[in-house]
């Protein structure tokens, strides 16, 4: 899922050519934000068939996934650790995954589901192009702390997510993140 467009970055940045491909460095940036993005909201955002494992050690219903929203679900395949599998229908969709409508514990919950945005939504875009172009613009000194110029130096936040990215990224987090670490 391309969460940047040329032609934002283009107007942000007043650059002066046609495509990625005429940005080498910015193509590779604005690949390494979105992949920062997913794992910062703790979700895979491409809305695709996905097929996820979940090992349940002790009584739970809850079962994340990480492609949300979930669209439909496929299957739900609960296997104990004897061995034996079984399908099963009670479920309910929810806002972090599928809770089983009774208890599991002890095996491995298989879910086959369809999950993930169908478009990008104003908040992604505006989140990733900002933090694509802060780091197309700073690409000369990645991962530099402070960086000498005529006159002085200048401080630089650390190699992370900018702050106001993620202030705009928060309410987008997967609702179990911090549940589940």
């Amino acid at each position: 899922m391309d969460l940047v467009e040329f032609a934002d970055i283009k107007a942000l940045l007043s650059l002066d050519g046609d495509c990625f491909a005429d940005y080498p460095a910015l193509e590779t940036i604005a690949d390494s934000v979105s992949a920062a993005i997913e794992v910062y909201l703790g979700r895979a955002l491409e809305l695709m068939e996905r097929t996820e494992q979940f090992s349940v050690p002790d009584p739970t219903r809850l079962i994340p996934l990480d492609g949300l929203p979930v669209a439909s679900v496929s299957s739900v395949t609960l296997t104990t650790n004897e061995g034996s599998s079984s399908t099963t229908t009670e479920y309910a969709i929810a806002n972090f995954g599928i809770q089983l409508l009774s208890l599991f514990s002890g095996g491995v919950v298989t879910v086959v589901y369809t999950g993930g945005l169908s478009t990008v939504p104003e908040w992604l875009k505006r989140a990733a192009l900002m933090q694509t172009a802060y780091e197309f613009q700073n690409k000369d000194h990645i991962g530099a702390d402070y960086v000498s110029i005529e006159g002085g130096s200048v401080g630089r936040p650390a190699l992370s997510l900018l702050s106001e990215v993620q202030r705009m990224l928060n309410p987008y987090r997967h609702p179990g993140i911090v549940f589940w670490q």
